[in-house]
């Protein structure tokens, strides 16, 4: 079984380093190559405006996890027809993931699934994934969610939970009824340390929220295997099918170009294989971005059209319809919670929601370039072209076939047979005439890397690459065969598990007085907690989760009041 996994492994990797083509799997390599996941919430109620925080166990075989086979993790919340309300990837590894999303204010209230899976998962039916309900309630929208006119509504007796209770986790505090602002000291111990895997996840939240359990539902058993996307053993990707537009024929070894407006902008640049495939990585970069995406045409008679594979599974599968509950005693829930997260909400710096927007380059990627052309620096000339016959050295304009190229100028003679990488404002130009025609006012500089550059597959004979003052393409028109893309990369990693209270006028009104997603045990030696409980007052309790051995998720309890 290892052999079969590492020999999968090989065959994937070969291919992916040449980002543009799909894996040979064999049905029974399939077999072996499955993923399997669990995830945990802090709990299984919430307002709308709150953060949903969960835990994913990596619950593929040991071979599979060191492997590292899929490295993102695709988490959405979705309504019971299989529509997506929010969608995010997650750092994906042995140890799992762990990471948190908000509740838009505009979703009704009803029972939603969160549904997690990876890239290479999308290979098998959607109903494998990973998929766990969840009550929200909304107090600003009367309307409630309604099932679809071909949805199954659950019956009482297919409502169960997936959790088992256990005596092998135990739990110990000094006391069980704490003040306003007492730090709760929590202490844990495994009874059987062989049974459980190498993490706890602990949360801390209102008595009720914690298990409202999963609906029974059809799921598929076969492991039929469609070989259409590979696995992201690096990172986040971008992949698609590049087309003739006259005739739907794949366009094969043609050069298309990607670029990612971060600061600095990103660009990457690959063939496509046989089939007319492409395959962007986008590594661990974070962040939500525009993205352009071009592709060259190889002769006169091709017109490319550009098709993007959505990165999000787009098979919708329709789970049963739970109703949600409105017994007084879920009602009296419902109050408790929403005013506290509405409280929660006003104090609620806003500055916490604000997406991340840096990547985790610090420089543009071709380094630091050997010429540098300031225009602002010399007197006006009148086109673009001027500027390469009386300043430019490293670069010189030719003609071609009636088609004016640039080439760049070094050492080495052999490299003018190569075509430079032109860049303007960091998207790929496939048209030289384009950035020779523009006016030099409205350029600030260009660099000129004069060395071979090595991307993939391609080799450049250097680079030159434009900038306009206005970082605005200086109104270039862009490629006819190219699109604009807003596309998400990695979300933030979770890694605090308490509060930073940095004003203590603010009140503390969590929902969740605490949550820790990735809690280490060393043995059966015992593991101590310390948290504040806020200003909240009521009944709470301290939830434990783990998956033993034999992969099912095992819980306990233990219940506290704040008075």
């Amino acid at each position: 079984m290892r052999h079969c996994i590492l020999l999968g492994l090989l065959l994937i990797s070969g291919f992916t380093n040449k980002t543009i083509a799909q894996p040979e799997v064999t049905a029974v390599e399939a077999r072996l190559l499955t993923e399997k996941i669990i995830l945990v919430t802090d709990r299984d109620i919430y307002a709308v405006d709150e953060d949903i925080l969960f835990s994913a166990f990596n619950m593929a075989s040991a071979q599979m996890r060191k492997i590292k086979w899929s490295n993102v993790l695709y988490v959405e919340l979705i309504s019971p027809d299989g529509t997506p309300v929010l969608q995010e990837k997650y750092a994906w590894g042995e140890n799992g993931a762990d990471g948190k999303f908000r509740i838009p204010n505009w979703v009704l209230t009803g029972n939603y699934f969160i549904r997690a899976y990876t890239r290479w998962m999308r290979n098998y039916s959607p109903s494998n994934y990973q998929y766990k309900m969840v009550s929200i309630v909304n107090p600003f929208r009367p309307e409630l969610l309604e099932p679809g006119t071909e949805q199954t509504i659950a019956e009482n007796n297919m409502h169960v939970s997936d959790e088992n209770v256990t005596n092998d986790i135990q739990l110990k505090t000094d006391k069980r009824v704490f003040r306003k602002h007492e730090i709760v000291n929590l202490e844990l111990t495994l009874n059987n340390t062989g049974n459980f895997q190498n993490k706890l996840v602990v949360s801390v939240i209102p008595k009720g929220s914690e298990f409202i359990g999963n609906p029974n539902f059809e799921r598929a058993e076969s492991t039929a295997f469609s070989p259409k996307f590979i696995p992201e053993t690096r990172g986040v990707s971008l992949s698609g099918k590049l087309i003739n537009r006259n005739d739907s024929l794949p366009l094969s070894s043609t050069l298309v170009g990607l670029t990612v407006f971060s600061d600095p902008p990103e660009n990457l640049n690959i063939l496509t294989n046989e089939k007319g495939l492409f395959f962007f990585d986008l590594a661990d970069r974070k962040g939500e971005y525009e993205v352009f995406i071009s592709a060259k045409p190889n002769v006169a008679v091709q017109s490319p059209l550009i098709l993007v594979d959505n990165d999000f599974s787009s098979e919708n599968i329709n789970v049963p319809f739970v109703p949600m509950s409105f017994s007084d005693e879920a009602k009296a829930l419902y109050k408790r919670m929403i005013f506290t997260s509405q409280m929660q909400a006003f104090y609620r710096d806003q500055t916490d929601s604000a997406k991340s927007k840096l990547f985790s380059t610090d420089r543009i990627f071709y380094g630091k370039p050997e010429f540098v052309l300031q225009l602002k620096d010399y007197i006006s000339l009148p086109s673009v072209t001027d500027y390469f016959y009386e300043l430019i050295p490293k670069a010189r304009v030719r003609e071609e076939g009636g088609k004016r190229i640039l080439k760049v100028v070094n050492r080495f003679g052999e490299l003018e047979s190569y075509d430079p990488l032109i860049l303007l404002d960091m998207v790929s130009i496939f048209d030289v005439d384009k950035v020779l025609d523009l006016q030099p006012e409205k350029l600030d500089r260009i660099e000129i890397l004069t060395n071979p550059f090595i991307r993939g597959d391609i080799t450049y004979g250097g680079i030159i690459s434009f900038f306009s003052k206005k970082h605005d393409l200086a109104g270039v028109d862009l490629p006819s065969a190219g699109m604009f893309l807003s596309f998400k990369l990695l979300s933030n990693d979770l890694k605090e598990t308490l509060p930073v209270k940095e004003n203590q006028r603010v009140p503390d009104l969590r929902n969740c007085l605490y949550w820790n997603p990735c809690l280490e045990m060393k043995g059966n030696e015992p593991q101590k907690i310390s948290f504040p409980v806020g200003d909240n007052s009521g009944e709470y309790v301290i939830v434990v989760k783990g998956v033993d051995n034999s992969g099912k998720l095992k819980a306990t309890t233990l219940e506290m009041r704040i008075e």
